[in-house]
């Protein structure tokens, strides 16, 4: 089976709709991976055989958990969740931050190449980034623990905004104390470990001056 008919398939089982197009495009996302990932360790080698479970259907796993047109990638790397989001989901604008340039430049090429006209890329730690406006999505895989990126998302989400973060079994996990969380157990096709996706959002909405 192309790898392109096996993203469209493992999407649609996490209740993703693709059209063929956004799976070529999702393939050809995944090529560019594996080709710098030989020389810019852009995710782990051991990823490299599975590359589409593990790194792209993964991203998708957070598509029925965004909100608004705003969509914030928080510790993006190398383009990770937004770039798949992005291709996904082209009504809505994403901004992938990270405070690595090096980081970033494979997701800024990926972009390019593959026409992704709904993103725009941040250089910054998170703890410095202002937007001129909030976001309704802040997503995260799991670059920090679920308190540190509550403490690091909730500036930057708008007044009914969602953190959404990927996880291991919450169960183990220390979670925020002042945030509304709502948690669902994600199958992803091909890999035998579940995922777990929270979103996180203020107990009231968030008013900001």
């Amino acid at each position: 089976m192309k790898r392109d008919a096996t993203i469209v398939e493992g999407a649609s089982v996490l209740g993703v709709r693709l059209s063929p197009e956004q799976g070529l495009a999702l393939e050809h996302l995944a090529d560019l991976l594996l080709r710098w990932n030989a020389t810019h360790n852009l995710v782990s080698r051991a990823d490299s055989t599975r590359i589409v479970p593990r790194h792209l259907l993964d991203s998708l796993s957070l598509v029925p958990s965004l909100r608004g047109t705003r969509v914030l990638d928080l510790g993006t790397g190398a383009g990770l969740p937004g770039l798949p989001l992005a291709i996904a989901e082209p009504a809505r604008n994403f901004v992938l931050l990270d405070r690595s340039e090096r980081k970033l430049r494979f997701a800024r090429h990926a972009a390019i190449e593959l026409a992704i006209r709904n993103v725009e890329f941040v250089v910054t730690d998170a703890r410095n980034f202002r937007p001129v406006r909030l976001f309704d999505t802040v997503v995260a895989r799991a670059v920090l623990p679920p308190v540190a990126l509550w403490h690091l998302g909730k500036p930057l989400l708008a007044a009914e905004g969602v953190l959404v973060v990927q996880c291991i079994d919450p169960s183990s996990l220390v979670l925020p104390a002042d945030a509304r969380i709502d948690q669902r157990r994600v199958d992803i096709p091909g890999l035998d470990a579940p995922r777990w996706v929270l979103e996180l959002s203020a107990h009231t909405p968030v008013h900001h001056p």
